[in-house]
């Protein structure tokens, strides 16, 4: 993705919000002819300004930040807490870079990490393995029940620190 090219979300109304860098008027409009599409979708986006941008639609459900924080996992098998460093971080997973582990897709890892926000929030969840390619391994976090009130807790502190 280039300098010049914004990503603009796409919420479950198949509407996305593109907002003009140049007089910051919002726009939102139907993008739903987009959905389906199986590879990365740049539209042209011109402002009642006259403005144009290229954006990139994201089709993600939730928004994944960039970030690079320390912490530890465990295999509950082996039991032995290993260091790991978070590349990406949303409500629904992460993206983690191990050293010298080999983990495979369908296991399961006990998290522990503090956001680097300033409250330096504990965050502590198990993950099962959805990608593996060599260190770089894509989780989704196991449980996000909103009636559980830990699971409440961790969601609305990484949506939080995530749109931060």
């Amino acid at each position: 993705m280039t300098e010049k090219t914004k990503k603009v979300f796409i919420n479950n109304d198949n509407m996305a919000t593109f907002v003009c860098p140049k007089c910051k008027k919002q726009t939102t409009a139907d993008v739903s002819e987009y959905k389906d599409i199986n590879k990365a979708v740049r539209i042209q986006h011109t402002c009642s300004c006259g403005h144009s941008q290229t954006v990139l639609l994201e089709r993600r459900k939730f928004y994944r930040k960039n970030v690079n924080i320390s912490g530890t996992y465990v295999l509950p098998q082996e039991g032995i807490r290993r260091p790991m460093t978070i590349k990406d971080l949303s409500r629904s997973g992460l993206k983690l870079e191990l050293t010298g582990e080999r983990v495979k897709v369908g296991d399961r890892l006990s998290v522990v990490f503090n956001l680097d926000n300033p409250q330096k929030t504990l965050i502590k969840k198990e993950v099962i393995v959805k990608t593996a390619s060599g260190c770089m391994i894509g989780t989704e976090f196991c449980s996000r029940d909103p009636n559980n009130a830990i699971d409440k807790a961790y969601d609305t502190a990484i949506g939080f620190y995530t749109f931060s």
